[in-house]
């Protein structure tokens, strides 16, 4: 079974008939049908605004604005065919009926969880970069009561390093939703995430004034005077090593110990995309 996502908003005359078309077409073809209302996710409005209705097929962007049923056929029958067994296309509308009535409890739940966890253009939008999946670098950090952090006493759990500065504005203005997002995170998933926000100060007298002398719950805080797991983490997340390093970054390491992504310059963590990422890998 494929996919089919349509991204529109309320009082939008087109979402409303590419929504008609593709219903049509689900009571002859065999897809899930997924509706996502853009204005529920700011980063993914802005991202798509000029382009609604967007709809995506199997994961692939394929359709936008208007459109006509003949061109939604051919790319929704395109995936059918590209699957490792051939479905039938044609289903009798009965037979579709009963199906859909035996599972629409089963549907229900499993249609909330890809329109609020799996909308794929939301990810993009947040511009989250994923990589192959590789061996993280290992944190070498010092923590404020003088003992090394490494990667080995984070084994097993979904581990957040952002690298930031005092003296950086654009980490001073993340700082405070990334900190709601690692307290949160950490209480739902207590032993199974860990946010390191590693400073590249030279001291800890200016961390500590940042933070106003009391340190935030739920962020584990380390320095790398030489900046040299910085660089580590820098070069290895994107297989090379930049030429200059700019702050901030946050790189995202699974409970494999694998660096999978990493996100260049600051962001507002209170963006629900950035919930459903680390949830699905902490799940």
């Amino acid at each position: 079974m494929i996919r089919v996502e349509v991204y529109g908003k309320p009082d939008c005359a087109p979402c409303e008939e590419a929504k008609a078309i593709l219903a049509r077409l689900r009571n002859e073809l065999p897809f899930d049908l997924v509706e996502v209302d853009v204005t529920l996710d700011p980063a993914l409005e802005r991202k798509v605004r000029s382009e609604i209705p967007v709809v995506l097929v199997d994961g692939r962007r394929a359709l936008a604005l208007r459109f006509t049923e003949a061109e939604a056929r051919a790319e929704i029958e395109r995936a059918l065919d590209a699957l490792p067994y051939r479905t039938p296309r044609r289903v009798k509308v009965g037979f579709a009926a009963a199906v859909l009535l035996a599972l629409a409890g089963a549907l229900a739940w499993k249609a909330y969880d890809v329109l609020v966890a799996e909308p794929a253009l939301a990810e993009e939008a947040f511009e989250i970069t994923r990589v192959v999946p590789r061996a993280a670098p290992d944190l070498p950090v010092e923590t404020r009561d003088g003992r090394t952090f490494s990667l080995a006493d984070a084994k097993g759990q979904v581990l957040f390093v952002n690298f930031w500065a005092t003296w950086c504005p654009p980490c001073r203005d993340e700082m405070p939703s990334m900190v709601r997002l690692g307290r949160e995170l950490a209480r739902e998933y207590p032993g199974r995430f860990r946010m390191v926000a590693v400073s590249v100060d030279e001291g800890w007298d200016v961390v500590q004034q940042f933070f106003g002398g009391a340190l935030p719950e739920g962020l584990l805080l380390a320095l790398d005077r030489s900046q040299d797991t910085t660089r580590a983490y820098y070069c290895v997340g994107r297989g090379r090593c930049p030429s200059d390093y700019k702050f901030p970054e946050s790189y995202i390491v699974d409970g494999r110990g694998r660096l999978v992504a990493y996100v260049v310059g600051p962001r507002d963590w209170s963006d629900p995309a950035a919930r459903r990422f680390l949830r699905r890998l902490i799940d």
